[in-house]
């Protein structure tokens, strides 16, 4: 791994909505195997890029020179509100560009989102990733995620590839 650069990571706001929407739906069309969501799920108004990261705890990290948004992940905490349930909260879609890969920024990221999810009182932060990504994992498990449980045929693309899912958490 190369060493890592300074990134500026912070919550995004509605000023960050064309960045994001230019982000999310590269990733979601560069790879189809990382995500739940397609493409099309998410070609969508700008207005409904503001509704979602005014809605959510959207994460961006950025490069401080450029601006430029290098990578976003979800921590979708208004959603954790089930009162059995409500002590855990997920990690969503963490993606960084390719072209800035290899300098820790999700790593950067997912503390940012540990930390978050620990000032809210929560004491489980899970994500699902898939067996294939192996840089990925090694993030998580780096940080202190734990596999435990193994979904096969979690998703099925387009070109008919079958994706497994492994389902992992920290407690915080």
């Amino acid at each position: 791994m190369s060493q890592a650069l300074p990134v500026t990571i912070r919550r995004l706001g509605p000023e960050d909505a064309s960045a994001f929407r230019v982000l999310r739906l590269r990733g979601l069309t560069d790879h189809p195997d990382a995500f739940t969501s397609t493409a099309q799920d998410w070609d969508l108004p700008l207005e409904a890029y503001i509704e979602r990261i005014n809605a959510g705890h959207v994460i961006g990290a950025f490069d401080p020179e450029t601006g430029a948004l290098l990578g976003h992940l979800f921590l979708p905490t208004h959603l954790a509100t089930g009162v059995k349930t409500r002590h855990k909260c997920e990690v969503w879609s963490v993606y960084v560009v390719p072209e800035a890969r290899g300098r820790s920024i999700a790593a950067a990221m997912l503390a940012h989102a540990i930390e978050r999810a620990r000032s809210l009182g929560f004491s489980w932060l899970k994500l699902q990733v898939g067996e294939h990504n192996a840089p990925a994992r090694q993030t998580y498990e780096r940080l202190g995620f734990k596999v435990y449980g193994r979904e096969e045929d979690y998703l099925r693309l387009a070109d008919g590839r079958s994706i497994t899912e492994l389902m992992m958490q920290l407690r915080l």
